[in-house]
């Protein structure tokens, strides 16, 4: 499976939002414990938005 750049960065972001998600549900850090849940669902959000528009980035 090859990445371009268009997936490449929302996966990145997507990887972002789920380990905020993560260490907002194991350290009480006061907006990523208050969303942690939301920013789980946008994480997954972003990833499936990636894999269904792959390759249409241009």
């Amino acid at each position: 499976m090859k990445l371009n750049a268009f997936t490449l960065l929302m996966f990145f972001v997507a990887v972002a939002l789920v380990s905020a998600s993560l260490i907002g549900h194991f350290r009480p850090v006061p907006y990523l414990s208050d969303y942690q849940y939301w920013l789980m669902t946008g994480g997954f959000g972003v990833l499936a938005f990636g894999m269904i528009f792959k390759g249409q980035s241009s």
